[in-house]
Parts: structure tokens; sequence; C-alpha cells
């Protein structure tokens, strides 16, 4: 049994179109929804070393920003696709090629739902349930569920080491 994601010359031409469209409606989702996030970042620290700490106001993107982002995003996305998905594939779950278009169309609707309500949310997070959400679909023992908690795990110390971590920053920038 392989423990390699199917390429796409295996794929049946009906999965193939819909693993695409997913595919892209997930890149979509990705940058609208990870874009907002990173629009926001950079727009206040160029705020901040512009005019100051105290100086940030509303955030105003122009439109072809936000045009360049998404493809930026896309690309990026493409380029890592292989090397996410095998390393999914190998910890997690074997998938196969309908479990990755079902994870994809899954991970798009909760980030575009999520991003709609003005809750921006982790897409690799989305996508990575979404494939434990379908392995496990065929049953428990499809799932690799040390790789699930160690991830889990990591996903548990990220937050607050990174608040720390800000924390950290900002104090020291008050000293400068």
């Amino acid at each position: 049994m392989s423990r390699r994601v199917p390429s796409c010359r295996r794929m049946p031409g009906l999965v193939l179109a819909a693993h695409l469209l997913a595919y892209t409606a997930q890149c979509v989702a990705y940058a609208l929804n990870d874009g907002q996030k990173m629009v926001a970042v950079v727009s206040v620290a160029v705020g901040v070393g512009r005019d100051g700490l105290g100086a940030v106001g509303p955030v105003e993107v122009p439109p072809a920003w936000m045009a360049a982002l998404t493809l930026l995003f896309l690309s990026g996305s493409m380029t890592s696709l292989n090397r996410v998905g095998e390393r999914l594939g190998r910890g997690l779950v074997l998938t196969r090629p309908l479990h990755v278009v079902s994870a994809e169309t899954a991970a798009t609707a909760a980030v575009l739902s999520s991003s709609a309500l003005g809750s921006p949310v982790s897409m690799t997070q989305s996508i990575t349930a979404g494939v434990v959400g379908v392995a496990t679909s065929e049953g428990a023992r499809k799932v690799r569920w040390q790789g699930v908690l160690n991830m889990g795990a990591a996903w548990l110390l990220t937050l607050p080491s990174s608040m720390a971590l800000g924390c950290l920053a900002g104090l020291g920038l008050r000293l400068l």
C-alpha cells in the first residue's frame, strides 16, 4: 500500500476536475481569509513606521494590493501543495483522491463562512480537520491519531507562545 498522496495522473477525469475546482476555491478562500490578516499586519507596520505608535488608524487597502495578494497566496499555495499533501498523507491519514476533494470543499466552506462572519480562521487547521474528518467517515482506524494529537498540541502551544512573544516585543519597542 502506497504511503504517498495520489498524483493527479491517477485520478479519474471527473475527480480531477472536481479537485481542480475545489482547490481553486480553496486558494481564493485562503487569500480572502489569511490575506486580510496579512494586509492588516503590513498596514499597521507601515503606519507605525511612518507615523509612530499612536497614529495607526483605519486600514484602507487599494484593490490592486488585494489582487496582488491573492496572486501571491495562490502561487505560494501551488508551490507547496505536494510537500504539504505528502506530510498530511503520511502523518495523519492515507488519502485517496475523493478524500482530497471532500476535504478541500469542506475547508473552503468553513473558511469562507467564518470570514463572511468576520472571524478569520486558520486555513491550515481547516484543511487538516477536513482531511481527518473525511478519513474518520470511513472509520476511526483510518486516522493516525498520534499525528493528530501532535498537531493539536503544536496548535495549543502556538497561540499562548505567540501572545507572550508579542507582549515581549511590544514591551521592548516601548523601551526604544
